[in-house]
C-alpha cells in the first residue's frame, strides 16, 4: 500500500533583515564618538576655575580698572585770574572833582554844562570863531580846604587832535580871578574857540602845572 506523502508547500521563513539598532548606525557613531571625546577632555581640565588660577594679565585688577576713567578724563581748566580792578572813572561834566593847587590846598570844580556856540558876548568885542565855533564851559569853583584862588587862564583846552585851543578874554560873564575862600564859592564862563568833536579841557595850578583834565565829549 502505497503511502502519499502530500506535499506541503515550505514557508520556510526567511527572516526578513531586521533594520539595524540606532545606535550601531555611522551617522550616530560618529557624532556620538565626538561627544564622548569632549566630554573626557573637559574633564580633564580640571573642572571649575578658581579666582586663584587666573593670570594677572587675563583679569585686570578693579584698582587699574577704576584708574582708566580718571586717565582719560579731560584735565582740570585752570580758574581765570581775578580780573584787574577797573581805573576809576575820570572827572565828567556835571559832576564835581577835587583838584590839588599845591601847599595842601585843594579846589572843588564843577563843570556844569559845556555847549557849542556861535558867539560868546553880545558886546562890540564880538568876533567869529575861527574854528567854526566855540566851546562854552559853565564853571563853578569852590575851596575844598586851605585857600585857592580862581582864574580863567588856569583852564587850557586842546581838540581831538592835540591842538591847542584860543581861549576867549571876551566871554559874558567870564569866570573871575580872586581868592574863593572856605565856604564860598564863584561861577562863570569860559570859552574857548576850538574845533569841532571831542575835547580835552586841562587845569593848572597857579604855577602853572597840570592838576587835572577833564574829557568833553563832541
Amino acid at each position: 500500500m502505497s503511502h502519499e506523502i502530500s506535499e506541503q508547500p515550505v514557508t520556510a521563513g526567511i527572516a526578513a533583515p531586521q533594520p539595524r539598532p540606532f545606535f550601531k548606525k555611522k551617522r550616530f557613531l560618529v557624532p556620538a564618538g565626538v561627544l564622548v571625546l569632549g566630554i573626557a577632555l573637559g574633564s580633564c581640565s580640571g573642572g571649575t576655575t578658581t579666582a586663584s588660577d587666573v593670570s594677572p594679565a587675563a583679569a585686570p585688577s578693579s584698582a587699574a580698572a577704576a584708574a582708566a576713567p580718571a586717565a582719560t578724563a579731560a584735565p582740570a581748566v585752570a580758574a581765570p585770574a581775578p580780573a584787574a580792578s577797573a581805573a576809576p572813572a575820570g572827572p565828567a561834566v556835571g559832576t564835581p572833582f577835587s583838584v590839588k593847587m599845591g601847599n595842601g590846598d585843594v579846589a572843588k570844580i564843577t563843570i556844569v554844562s559845556a555847549v557849542r556856540t556861535d558867539a560868546v558876548t553880545t558886546t562890540a568885542f564880538a568876533t567869529a570863531a575861527k574854528n567854526g565855533s566855540y566851546l562854552l564851559l559853565d564853571v563853578l569853583w569852590e575851596t575844598e580846604s586851605g585857600k585857592t584862588s580862581s582864574n580863567p587862564f588856569y583852564f587850557s583846552a586842546k581838540d581831538a587832535d592835540g591842538r591847542k585851543a584860543d581861549l576867549s578874554l571876551f566871554a559874558d560873564n567870564q569866570l573871575g580871578s580872586g581868592d574863593v575862600l572856605p565856604g564860598d564859592k564863584t561861577r562863570g564862563f569860559i570859552a574857548f574857540d576850538i574845533a569841532p568833536g571831542a575835547s580835552t579841557v586841562m587845569i593848572s595850578t597857579p604855577l602853572m602845572q597840570e592838576a587835572a583834565r577833564i574829557q568833553i565829549p563832541g
